[in-house]
């Protein structure tokens, strides 16, 4: 189904558009959508891209649906919230949407998630519908050139620690979305979940096996001299065969056949990374900074189309930790306004929240319930924030960790502004829903809305 944004733009309701496109009856359920009109410069900037990137998103349905046609696994991926780890889709060589992505603070899930239970649940029924398997694909993430100081900032830079926590979660999912037979052997198997570590430095991301690893660095040192063509996917294929091997418990009850399609859809993946690291590297791509440099938070889902590195932390509505994850997004980019402030005095102080959710996310044609979803989802984020600067141990926490934040960027205490002036009237929310097919942003309500 294509939908044309500019006459998305001209209706009264983009949800009627969308509605008459599948010949359903029209309803206004909650408020009318805002007028990009009246928002801040940047903000209304914000809302005008979104109409450029739902185009392209809808231009790229068909390579969506062929990339499931032609791929045993469908993708899940599970990453940090780091706004360096946004263009994991593009390294991969996916389009966007393809993949369910899921960003948790140094993908903490946790032990007992019924959320999350439900969501990956939801993703293997559709899978086990079309006869394929959920490839999930578990990353964490360090700095090869900074790893004391710019790692995963929910593990404070630990990486032992966040690669711990990464092996027990893939054993596990390994482990549970089976069918056993009497004797507790796996005798069908809907999932294959792999460990990953991204190196937000080189962007590249390794891949873990039962027989070692495949690091781009280590490949390359052996094959860099080989073209793009079909050898070089041959050797990838052989070193992932090596890596996964036919006795590999991931890939117990799966037959010989699907292990093979898997491994080339891996292998294919592995071969999109070593060209956009090869990018990276001469220069055609940005180098990832190192630090924290995201000036905005996206909160919920449909965010597929903002890839760019070091610009968005994203927020899953899907984790228990949700006003945790948007503390520690919140703490950055009210660093970065903090020093935009310091640079250029007459600048303002503003933190923006962007809260999403699908347009049917209750239930089909629930507007009603998706927009009540998501101002829910806002209220909850400010009241956290308003608590948070009303108690003073929380509010000196804060300030503490600015002061520390500031200092790592190379900004003096001498040069550090009154922190005093950090109230909650600098979180600006803005809440939409969009239609699955378009995800082209309906703005519903703004910070003086909520």
């Amino acid at each position: 189904m294509q939908l044309d944004p500019g006459r998305l733009a001209q209706s009264d309701s983009y949800e009627n558009a969308t509605a008459a496109a599948n010949h359903k009856t029209p309803s206004r359920l909650v408020n009318d959508i805002i007028d990009h009109t009246g928002l801040e410069p940047e903000a209304k900037a914000f809302y005008t891209d979104n109409r450029l990137r739902s185009e392209r998103f809808m231009q790229l349905e068909q390579d969506r649906r062929e990339y499931v046609d032609q791929h045993p696994g469908k993708l899940v991926i599970f990453t940090c919230i780091d706004e360096k780890e946004q263009d994991t889709e593009k390294a991969f060589g996916l389009v966007p949407g393809v993949a369910n992505v899921y960003p948790t603070a140094g993908n903490k899930i946790g032990e007992v998630n019924l959320v999350l239970c439900q969501e990956i649940q939801k993703r293997i029924d559709r899978a086990v519908q079309s006869d394929k398997v959920v490839l999930l694909l578990f990353i964490t993430h360090e700095s090869a050139s900074h790893p004391e100081d710019d790692g995963c900032a929910a593990w404070e830079h630990d990486s032992r620690e966040a690669d711990k926590h990464a092996i027990y979660q893939v054993k596990a999912f390994n482990r549970d979305y089976v069918d056993r037979d009497c004797y507790g052997n796996v005798a069908k198997r809907h999932m294959v979940a792999i460990r990953l570590k991204s190196i937000t430095d080189k962007e590249t991301r390794i891949w873990f096996g039962s027989n070692g690893q495949v690091d781009p660095d280590e490949f390359l040192s052996r094959n860099g001299s080989m073209g793009d063509g079909p050898q070089l996917f041959s050797a990838i294929y052989q070193r992932f065969a090596e890596c996964f091997p036919e006795d590999d418990p991931c890939f117990s009850g799966l037959g010989r056949d699907r292990r093979t399609a898997l491994l080339r859809q891996m292998a294919l993946m592995f071969k999109a990374n070593l060209g956009y690291a090869r990018e990276v590297a001469k220069g055609e791509i940005p180098r990832t900074e190192s630090g924290h440099r995201g000036t905005r938070i996206l909160v919920g889902r449909g965010w597929e189309m903002y890839d760019e590195v070091g610009r968005y932390f994203k927020v899953s509505d899907l984790t228990p930790d949700y006003k945790r994850e948007c503390q520690i997004s919140g703490k950055y980019v009210l660093k970065n306004a903090l020093i935009r402030q310091i640079a250029e005095k007459d600048s303002g102080l503003v933190v923006p929240f962007h809260v999403n959710v699908p347009f049917d996310l209750m239930r089909c044609g629930d507007r009603c319930g998706s927009i009540r979803h998501a101002m829910n989802l806002a209220r909850a984020i400010k009241k956290d924030w308003i608590k948070r600067l009303h108690r003073t141990e929380t509010r000196e926490r804060l300030y503490a960790e600015l002061r520390q934040a500031l200092e790592h960027d190379g900004i003096p205490h001498a040069f550090h502004p009154d922190f005093s002036a950090i109230t909650p009237e600098v979180f600006n929310f803005y809440v939409s829903v969009s239609p699955r097919e378009t995800r082209l942003l309906e703005l519903v309500a703004t910070g003086g809305d909520l």
